[in-house]
């Protein structure tokens, strides 16, 4: 069956996209057998559905996210954690030698995995699954825009890392911690990220973010592969 879109193509509420039902993602409704944007976004091809990425989305974190989040209240069992725009994670331990052994505070920052989200609220992994960071440059953009700062396969977060020689982790809420050489390659790498924010929709952003960086870096590239 046909498609009426092309990769990241910005689409409107009604269009078109595809005449096999069967392919109906997210942000896509079905009418008459066809699939339609529900939403303005970008559509593309996730796990062979036709999707539509929402410009601006809410987070809605699910089971296996890997996420970054700020810790906003130690308690005896455990700790809270923002994931930002006011969505909180709980990280429940029942052991108090393993609370104690994380050592965490109020304003540290945790690198997990979701492992529960639902009415009851959001859940996190515990044991080897939560990290503290405890370097690093932390950063946030909206979570619809996440998607395009990894890019096809890594593409374009590869790219960045290379160029700028920084360690980028990436929650799906939005959050992202960048750890690099100097404080110029880790502006280089915000310059990137900012850049990606704004024009996530338009074509030949790839490029775009590569000469950026490499400007700002005088045109060398400070990775190791």
């Amino acid at each position: 069956m046909p498609l009426y879109f092309s990769e990241r193509e910005v689409v409107l509420p009604g269009q078109l996209l595809s005449d096999d039902d069967k392919r109906s993602g997210e942000g896509t409704y079905v009418l008459g057998n066809k699939v339609y944007a529900a939403t303005v976004g970008f559509a593309t091809i996730k796990n062979d559905k036709v999707c539509v990425i929402p410009f601006k989305s809410t987070y809605n974190p699910q089971p296996g996210d890997r996420v970054i989040g700020v810790v906003i209240d130690v308690k005896p069992n455990g700790f809270d954690v923002s994931l930002g725009r006011h969505l909180t994670a709980t990280i429940r331990i029942p052991d108090k030698k393993e609370v104690q052994a994380l050592n965490l505070k109020v304003g540290e920052v945790v690198y997990g995995t979701v492992k529960e989200s639902g009415l009851r609220g959001v859940f996190l992994e515990t044991g080897e699954k939560i990290k503290k960071v405890t370097s690093g440059l932390l950063v946030s953009m909206h979570p619809s825009k996440i998607p395009r700062l990894i890019g096809r396969r890594g593409s374009m977060i590869n790219m960045i890392k290379k160029e700028t020689g920084c360690d980028l982790l990436v929650g799906r809420n939005g959050f992202i911690v960048i750890k690099g050489p100097s404080p110029s390659n880790e502006f280089a790498a915000l310059s990137a990220i900012r850049l990606i924010e704004r024009e996530a929709h338009s074509q030949g952003l790839t490029e775009r973010v590569e000469n950026l960086v490499r400007s700002i870096l005088g045109g060398e590239s400070h990775g190791e592969g």
